[in-house]
């Protein structure tokens, strides 16, 4: 049996040039520019604690915590439609999130369904933490999520601004 090693070493050659010119995604410090402009977004519907281990006990707020099991996220950045900061009374704000179509769904479906729960909105603006509690006392047919950040206002104004660039960068993704 004959064996031709030059083919064997080109091809060879070809997959390691192949795989080393994929691998530099980012620059030298590890991060890309545009991590820097996105936000993630993860609310998470209050369950009970179980033994399985599919739930999680989480502190949500700085101030007045509260602690209490959630389970995966329910809705993310990818069912968002836009973010806007609300103002109220002096000093005080909110954050207000509008869903698209699919998200507009499920919120509606869980706020039937687990009429009088809480929703854990947690996201990474760029370190992740917990950023608010909504409770769901009504169905939520409009699509929108009203809560007040446990943030200063230049955070959630950040927190804000890197949505909507989120929501315009997946919008033009998906287009």
């Amino acid at each position: 049996m004959k064996f031709r090693p030059v083919r064997f070493n080109s091809y060879l050659c070809v997959l390691v040039a192949a795989v080393l010119a994929a691998c530099e995604t980012t620059n030298p410090g590890g991060s890309t520019k545009a991590a820097a402009n996105v936000a993630t977004l993860r609310i998470h519907l209050e369950t009970h604690a179980d033994t399985v281990g599919l739930s999680r006990q989480i502190t949500v707020g700085r101030e007045n915590a509260q602690t209490f099991s959630v389970t995966t996220p329910v809705l993310s950045e990818g069912n968002l439609a836009a973010a806007r900061l609300w103002d109220g009374n002096e000093g005080q704000f909110a954050i207000h999130l509008q869903f698209d179509r699919e998200g507009t769904r499920s919120l509606e479906m869980l706020s039937m369904s687990y009429r009088g729960k809480r929703l854990a909105i947690g996201g990474q603006f760029p370190d992740p933490r917990w950023i608010g509690t909504a409770r769901m006392e009504r169905r939520i047919a409009d699509g929108t999520l009203l809560f007040r950040p446990d943030a200063t206002r230049e955070e959630a104004e950040k927190m804000v601004r890197l949505l909507n660039n989120t929501v315009a960068k997946l919008k033009k993704y998906k287009d």
